[in-house]
């Protein structure tokens, strides 16, 4: 994909973004709000870790720039008051659909996408 986008766009600066902590990343999570076992809280951790490892692995190959947003998104996960978190948990206390990111996360990352790119 990243291949073809630089076909079709030789001239444009290219960034793929990575993805932001839906899970604290410290602690067993956050039962009930995200109904994940205790157990299993740090496999998806090191999962998540993993998928933005490989985006930014994939970027760099591509000759692309990464855009980190899980270590911004620090403390703001679903697991997080509603007033402060950038990603809701399965029922969302702000609109957004369950486990994304919420109009607080969206601006934040806009933030650093922008903060990033300049």
């Amino acid at each position: 994909m990243l291949a073809e986008i630089r076909l079709r766009s030789p001239n444009a600066r290219k960034f793929v973004v990575g993805y932001p902590q839906v899970l604290p990343d410290r602690g067993l999570g956050c039962w009930p709000s995200l109904p994940i076992g205790f157990g299993d809280v740090s496999y998806l951790r090191a999962r998540a870790k993993e998928l933005n490892r490989m985006l930014r692995t994939q970027a760099t190959n591509a000759g692309v720039g990464y855009i980190d947003t899980y270590t911004p998104s620090d403390g703001r996960s679903a697991c997080a008051s509603p007033t402060h978190r950038w990603v809701e948990p399965l029922a969302p206390a702000n609109p957004a659909a369950p486990v994304h990111p919420n109009g607080r996360g969206m601006a934040g990352i806009a933030a650093v996408v922008a903060g990033a790119v300049q």
